[in-house]
């Protein structure tokens, strides 16, 4: 589950803002007996390991709830915002620390100071703060650098006292704001992001205070108006990364007709609540991405008659689901996937010359494979489809040759094949002789195998080339049935495609060139992968007839081939009422992966869906979607649909394991090969 190692922490004073709802916490003037048995209610509740507490003006009030919170361990953020948005302290001009005129803003400053000190009373390990109002554009830049100038001082000082003290340097943690001055909302100087980060870096590295960062609020976001007065979204996260020290979940009211319109913070299931699921779950996606670890308050406040403790349980709800779903968890961040830093340009160029030099360790190396004694021990496989570019298949995304590639090509089947949760791979013999030649350099090297106890199914019937007049024309062209025998393969894999329209002849030529393969195979012993595809011709090419009643038909033609379906497996892509196509046959199925999406979690989902879709629905036979998952690791991919496979793992556990093997073992093949 996403951000599950973050500290969560309640904003208290806004869930539990007093007594029938008003505003007497924020005013650090609760009873005595509310404010004690709330805080209690939050460090009692295992969920939160972080509470955010604002000013307490009862000195032994204070001291009580600093000793509560230093037995509770918790981790402590103290919010000076609603101490400067009250300004109770008349004599302060609401543009408090960015104000022009030079006495207001030293006032401002000594207010902050003393929250800080109040702060460091209480434990706390930073101090959330805001900028003050908004002066105008024409006196804006002015403010900013007012606003630095103050930020300095502060961040010194909260140093300072924190060295008196022996501890770690408070933070001090600017919170983004609205501009808009509009009633409901809080019209201060900072701000949109990208002014936000200059800030930040002035003070960060111009200034040298480590203790200064942002403070980001889902809950503001769209209330920010940044370049082209858009209201900011998720992304603006990845600008605010290097500055974060402090993350605010929450939601806003944008419908003006609303008594709540502005930055009240309503609960997510509040009917005005703009912040829904999928808002949430963007924002909590984008945390995940840029790899957040720090601390994460929940700011929401119950309005009407709405009870604290609901309102909490139901941010709760509304955040979990967030933080579990597939597409927030599967988080690439900066991770990208270099198939030359596995296989780097030196070892494939040593490959190349090892082809002339070498030519008898192919079959040396065929010669001394350590084939399985069961094809399928545990009744089940997953299998590496690398036979594309043979069929004049090499596009991946908006490259047409991206497969074309065999250094790249190789290096990811490779990296496949490392894992153990990937039976085989099924290839043509070029693939094949260059896998064994690396086979053979690995026992060499006195390493491990990568082909023993190995799948090994050659590809046979390449020459349906896409995209030419007759490609449903596909005899059997690569392996022979007497080549896989002699090469020691497990077993061979054709394909035919049914064409309804003027190419169907060729279609019926196929299907009897098959069924002849698949006797030969079964007097030889070898078991045989059959794709049976219905299609139709679009102006783009063949397309596949995605549905279950096509999909019935062909392989109702499919298992009568060839005298005997001992040995036959049958290889079909996942569709909507999958049950029925299991149904259609007793024979083991596999399914197929189809083409590459850039985004595994589809193919993750839809195989989670098939598996359970009938018994005999065996594993899958992948190609491009596993080959090329976008920036992804083909190892972790693969990983992800063996764990489904072979441990019937769900979709949400294959995807957390992807995240946590992605980018292991880079180095394995270089110093294998060393």
């Amino acid at each position: 589950m996403a951000l599950e190692t973050n500290v969560i922490s309640i904003v208290h004073p806004m869930a539990f803002p007093g007594p029938g709802n008003t505003k007497a916490t924020q005013r650090g003037q609760a009873p005595a007996a509310y404010l004690l048995n709330s805080i209690r209610r939050i460090i009692d509740d295992p969920y939160f390991r972080g509470i955010e507490i604002t000013q307490i003006k009862d000195p032994e009030l204070r001291a009580e709830v600093a000793r509560l919170l230093r037995e509770a361990g918790v981790e402590v953020t103290y919010s000076a915002q609603p101490v400067q948005l009250l300004n109770e302290d008349e004599f302060i001009d609401p543009t408090d620390i960015s104000s022009l005129d030079e006495v207001n803003r030293r006032r401002a400053i000594d207010r902050l100071k003393a929250c800080i000190d109040e702060a460091l009373e209480i434990g706390a390990v930073r101090i959330g703060i805001i900028s003050g109002k908004d002066p105008g554009a024409a006196h804006r830049m002015s403010a900013i650098e007012a606003l630095i100038l103050s930020l300095d001082e502060l961040c010194a000082y909260a140093a300072e006292r924190s060295r008196e003290l022996g501890r770690k340097p408070l933070e001090i943690s600017l919170e983004l704001f609205d501009r808009r001055d509009e009633p409901g909302c809080k019209h201060q100087l900072i701000g949109p992001a990208r002014e936000a980060v200059k800030v930040a870096h002035a003070v960060r590295k111009q200034l040298g205070h480590a203790n200064f960062g942002l403070m980001y609020d889902l809950s503001h976001m769209p209330l920010l108006d940044g370049e082209g007065l858009q209201s900011e979204t998720p992304a603006v996260l990845k600008l605010l990364a290097p500055y974060l020290n402090h993350v605010h979940i929450g939601s806003c009211v944008l419908d003006k007709s609303s008594p709540l319109y502005g930055d009240t913070h309503p609960s997510f299931d509040h009917p005005d609540s703009y912040v829904g699921q999928e808002l949430l779950a963007a924002f909590v996606k984008e945390l995940h991405e840029i790899g957040w670890k720090g601390g994460i308050g929940f700011e929401v406040m119950p309005h009407g008659d709405q009870l604290p403790e609901a309102v909490i349980e139901s941010t709760k709800a509304y955040f979990n689901v967030a933080r579990s779903r597939l597409d927030v968890n599967y988080a690439l961040g900066t991770y990208a996937f270099s198939a030359r830093r596995f296989l780097p340009e030196y070892l494939f160029d040593r490959l190349s010359r090892a082809r002339l030099s070498r030519r008898e360790a192919i079959r040396e190396a065929a010669a001394a494979r350590v084939r399985r004694e069961h094809i399928a021990p545990d009744g089940k496989l997953l299998i590496l489809a690398a036979d594309h570019p043979a069929r004049y298949v090499t596009g991946v995304g908006d490259d047409p040759v991206r497969m074309g590639d065999r250094l790249e090509y190789l290096a990811r089947i490779v990296r496949i094949l490392k894992s153990p949760l990937v039976d085989g791979v099924m290839a043509t013999p070029d693939i094949f002789d260059e896998l064994f030649l690396i086979d053979y350099l690995l026992k060499e090297a006195g390493k491990e195998s990568l082909l023993d106890g190995k799948v090994m199914i050659g590809s046979m019937n390449r020459t349906g080339l896409a995209g030419l007049e007759h490609e449903m024309d596909d005899r059997i062209s690569s392996y022979t049935p007497q080549r896989l025998k002699e090469l020691r393969l497990d077993g061979g894999k054709m394909l035919f495609r049914i064409d309804p329209d003027r190419n169907s002849r060729y279609s019926i030529a196929t299907i009897y060139s098959c069924a002849k393969a698949v006797e030969e195979c079964d007097e030889l012993g070898l078991d045989v992968f059959l794709e049976p595809l219905p299609v139709q011709r679009k102006e783009s090419g063949y397309e596949v007839e995605m549905t279950a009643e096509a999909l019935i038909k062909a392989v109702g033609v499919a298992t009568a081939l060839g005298g005997s379906s001992t040995r036959m497996w049958i290889k079909i892509p996942y569709v909507d009422g999958y049950h029925r196509v299991a149904r259609s046959t007793t024979l083991p199925i596999l399914m197929l992966g189809g083409a590459a999406t850039g985004n595994p979690l589809q193919l993750i989902q839809s195989f989670e869906r098939g598996l359970g879709e009938g018994d005999n629905v065996r594993g899958a036979m992948v190609g491009r979607n596993v080959l090329f998952p976008g920036d992804d690791d083909p190892f972790a991919v693969a990983e992800a649909v063996g764990l489904l496979i072979h441990r019937s793992a769900s979709a949400a556990e294959a995807v957390q394991h992807l995240a946590q093997v992605r980018g292991r073992d880079m180095e394995w093949l270089k110093e294998s090969l060393a």
